[in-house]
C-alpha cells in the first residue's frame, strides 16, 4: 500500500508551516523504521525543489511536470488517485477525498487584516472545499480546532489536534557572528521573531519601548517580509528597535540563547512555535494573552494584553529588575518545552493514518 506526501513545501523557504512539515517528516521517517508499518511512504515533489530531506524510510520522487498551485491541483491528485495523501501546509488537492490536510489556523477568517485580498479569497475557497472533501483535517491546537469548526462546520467530525514539537532547536549549533554583526550585548536585548504580518503586532513592542525613557538595551526583531501574502509589511523602527531581517537557524539559536527575554506580542496564532523554541533554550518569555498562547504556554510565560503597550512596559521592567523571576521562568519553561517533541507529533500522525486507511504493522 502506498501513502503519498505532498512535497510542494520543499520548493519554499522554511518558515512556520514548512518547519512543521520538515520536522514531522524527519520523525515520521524514524517512526516508520521502528514500527515497520505495511505501507510504502513516498514524497512527491514538483521539479523546482530547493531542499532535500535526509530520509531512510520515505522515498522522494520528483514529478517534472508543472509546479506551484497548478502542480498541486492537477498533477498531484492524478498520481495519488488510488492512494492516501498527506498534506502539511494548509493546502492540498481541492476535490480529493482520500487525504489528510494540516490546516494550522483560521486566520484568514478571524484576523483577515494580515493578508492580501487575493490571498484571503483563494484560501477561503481552499478551506471550504478541503473541509468538505478531505477525509481528515489536522490542526495544531484546540483553539484552532474550535476556530475552524466555527467557520467550517463540516470539519467537526473529521478534525484532529496534533501539537507541534519544539525540540529541533536543541540540535542546531549556534552562530554568534550575528551578535558581533549587530553589536549585541549578552542579556541586554529583547528579542522578537516572526514575519512582518500586522497580526504579529510588532508595533506594540515599539510603542512600549518608546515609553521606557531609561531603557538602555535594544529590541531585535528577526524575520522575513512576505509582501506577496501580507497586506501591510511596513514597520517604523525607532532608535531602540532594530529589524535584522531573515536569519539562519544557527543565528536564531544564538539570539534565543543570548536574549534577556523573548517577547511574543501576536494578536492571532494557531499554535505559536517561537515562544516554545525560546523556552527550549532557556530564554524567558513574555507573551500576548490572545488566541492559542495561554493554551500552549500555560503558566510558563508572563502574559500581557496585546493591545496595551503600558502592560508590556510593566512586564519588561519586571524581567529586567527581578533576576530570581528570570531564573525561575528559564528553568520552568525549559522543562515544560521539552514535553513538546516532533517524535510525539509524528507518532500521533501515524495513529491518524492507521485509523484512516486501516493499515497495520507487520
Amino acid at each position: 500500500m502506498d501513502v503519498y506526501i505532498n512535497g510542494r513545501f520543499l520548493t519554499q523557504k522554511t518558515t512556520g508551516v514548512q518547519r512543521v512539515a520538515e520536522e514531522i517528516l524527519k520523525n515520521l521517517d524514524k517512526c516508520l523504521g521502528e514500527q515497520n508499518i505495511r505501507a510504502k511512504f513516498i514524497i512527491l515533489t514538483p521539479k523546482n525543489v530547493i531542499k532535500q530531506l535526509d530520509l531512510k524510510n520515505i522515498e522522494t520522487r520528483k514529478v517534472d511536470f508543472l509546479k506551484g498551485h497548478l502542480w498541486e491541483q492537477a498533477v498531484l491528485p492524478w498520481i495519488t488517485r488510488k492512494s492516501f495523501l498527506i498534506n502539511f501546509c494548509n493546502t492540498g488537492p481541492l476535490f480529493k477525498k482520500n487525504q489528510s490536510v494540516f490546516i494550522h489556523d483560521a486566520a484568514i477568517q478571524s484576523a483577515p487584516n494580515g493578508f492580501s485580498k487575493k490571498f484571503i479569497y483563494w484560501y477561503k475557497i481552499i478551506y471550504k472545499l478541503l473541509g468538505s472533501n478531505a477525509r481528515n483535517i489536522v490542526t495544531v491546537s484546540n483553539f484552532s480546532k474550535e476556530e475552524l469548526i466555527n467557520y467550517y462546520p463540516k470539519m467537526e467530525k473529521k478534525i484532529s489536534v496534533v501539537y507541534n514539537g519544539a525540540n529541533h532547536v536543541l540540535d542546531i549549533k549556534h552562530d554568534d557572528e550575528i551578535l558581533k554583526k549587530h553589536g549585541l550585548v549578552d542579556k541586554n536585548f529583547i528579542l522578537a521573531v516572526s514575519s512582518a504580518n500586522p497580526n504579529k503586532n510588532f508595533k506594540v513592542i515599539m510603542d512600549a519601548v518608546s515609553k521606557m525613557k531609561d531603557f538602555e538595551g535594544e529590541v531585535i526583531i528577526a524575520g522575513g517580509k512576505q509582501g506577496n501574502v501580507f497586506s501591510d509589511n511596513t514597520l517604523e523602527f525607532n532608535e531602540k528597535c532594530k529589524w535584522v531581517g531573515y536569519v539562519s537557524d544557527e543565528e536564531l539559536v544564538s539570539l534565543y540563547k543570548n536574549a534577556k527575554v523573548f517577547v511574543f506580542p501576536s494578536i492571532y496564532e494557531g499554535f505559536g512555535l517561537p515562544p516554545l523554541e525560546a523556552m527550549s533554550l532557556g530564554c524567558p518569555v513574555i507573551s500576548s494573552n490572545k488566541a492559542s498562547m495561554p493554551e500552549v504556554l500555560q503558566d510558563h510565560a508572563i502574559y500581557f494584553d496585546a493591545t496595551k503597550p503600558e502592560e508590556l512596559v510593566e512586564r519588561i521592567n519586571l524581567i529586567f529588575s527581578n533576576q530570581k523571576l528570570v531564573e525561575g521562568l528559564s528553568r520552568g519553561g525549559q522543562a515544560y518545552a521539552q514535553t513538546f517533541t516532533w517524535e510525539k507529533a509524528a507518532n500521533e500522525l501515524v495513529d491518524i493514518i492507521k485509523r484512516e486507511i486501516n493499515i497495520k504493522e507487520n
